[in-house]
């Protein structure tokens, strides 16, 4: 059900209400891409299925997703046209068009292609865990999933979020842990890997199916090259690979998930499906989590800035403190500690 999850923190202010968040979806369902309209995105059932709900509650986990519909215009087919009538006005006015001329030729041209142009669609999943207070996100880029963000937060400006932040960095920790061979407790270390130097050159190593424990690696990460990816399983139930921004990748449920597990009936195949992606994930992201050092304590720190530009005497008062204020500082201190902290 999931490949990719971009993990976002909800703040601890927000109050879950399913039905009030479905009813501000329904105002940004999907409808097709008008005949010159070049990209549409929109709410559709997370089931697949015309008519059903736009969030499905699924054993206290919700499901939404969005879908996107693009217009494909081949940039050859758009230059060829452009080309075809450069050369007519060419030829009636004996002068070449400018490339301003030609920008405003493109746009005439893209208008006039659009309601020929095929359309593809794609969707991005959104999990929410009310209870943790995080919300997930299947898309192989923050920007694609910085894009769902904008469009859910229209539909509910009441969820404030940001992305989950480790108190330590995930390429630190995963350089650690090839090192000494010692990854998290319930966590191996599989043989796929990423390592890249941080100069302007960013040479880069990348080992597929290949043991780790090696001289060769970490000569690699002595000199200076930093994980950027690395595979890992956890519990034997779930491989995965981590990046150094906490983005998890390439997410495969291993056998011993199903082991027990009739193959449900095709209406129960979603509900199922849904269930056992959220149950074993939910456990595995706090378990990542505190292998990265604990989730970053915003709060913690904010007070910690607060103390270094408090007032040195009662005489700078309440003028000195808001002096020093800051919106980033207001942000951080409405964030509140991880549930399982």
């Amino acid at each position: 059900m999931f490949k990719n999850l971009i993990i976002y923190r909800i703040a601890n202010d927000w109050q879950p209400n399913a039905e009030k968040l479905e009813d501000a979806l329904e105002e940004e369902r999907f409808t097709p891409c008008g005949a010159t309209q070049a990209l549409s995105a929109g709410w559709v059932p997370p089931r697949g299925e015309p008519g059903a709900r736009l969030l499905e509650e699924i054993e206290d986990h919700w499901l939404l997703s969005l879908r996107l519909e693009k217009r494909v215009l081949p940039g050859s087919v758009v230059r060829e046209h452009v080309e075809e009538l450069a050369e007519k006005i060419e030829q009636e006015t004996g002068r070449r068009p400018g490339k301003k001329q030609q920008r405003d030729m493109k746009e005439q041209v893209e208008l006039e292609l659009l309601p020929r142009a095929f359309t593809l669609q794609s969707h991005l999943r959104v999990w929410i865990s009310p209870k943790q207070h995080l919300l997930m996100v299947d898309a192989g880029s923050i920007g694609k999933a910085d894009e769902l963000i904008t469009l859910l937060v229209k539909a509910d400006s009441s969820i404030n979020l940001h992305l989950l932040q480790s108190a330590e960095s995930p390429a630190a920790c995963m350089a650690a842990w090839l090192m000494d061979g010692m990854p998290p407790k319930d966590f191996v270390i599989d043989r796929d890997c990423e390592l890249k130097a941080a100069d302007e050159m960013k040479a880069a190593v990348r080992y597929a199916r290949h043991n780790l424990d090696t001289d060769e690696v970490k000569a690699h990460l002595t000199s200076g090259k930093m994980p950027t990816r690395l595979a890992l399983t956890w519990k034997e139930r779930v491989s995965f690979t981590l990046t150094d921004t906490l983005q998890v990748k390439g997410i495969k449920f291993l056998d011993i998930v199903f082991d027990g597990r009739d193959k449900p009936a095709k209406d129960e195949a979603f509900d199922v499906d849904a269930a056992l992606a959220t149950g074993e994930l939910s456990q595995l992201i706090p378990d990542l989590v505190e292998g990265l050092g604990g989730e970053l304590d915003f709060i913690g720190q904010s007070a910690k800035i607060a103390a270094e530009h408090a007032p040195k005497s009662a005489a700078d008062g309440a003028e000195g403190v808001a002096e020093h204020r800051t919106p980033a500082m207001d942000a951080d201190l409405a964030t509140e500690a991880a549930p399982w902290d």
